[in-house]
């Protein structure tokens, strides 16, 4: 039966469960390991700074539109 199957009929089990990987490599092994993927960034979509974002997509999620872009150069220069 595959996961979805699974959690339609109410029970999730992980492919590998946690403690046979707990026995095969370690507990400190597998704590290492879960703490370097917390921080590890893969799997995550790209990396959408808000304000790089247009003003349709601001307005959708509830941001106030980005000032206009000043089209000459400010006068110090």
């Amino acid at each position: 039966m595959n996961i979805l199957a699974d959690r339609r009929a109410g029970r999730i089990e992980p492919p590998i469960p946690i403690a046979i990987v707990i026995e095969q490599h370690g507990a400190w092994s597998v704590l290492f390991a879960a703490i370097a993927a917390l921080f590890d960034g893969r799997g995550r979509p790209g990396d959408a700074r808000l304000g790089q974002l247009d003003n349709h997509l601001r307005r959708d999620i509830g941001l106030p539109p980005l000032p206009p872009r000043r089209s000459e150069p400010p006068r110090w220069m």
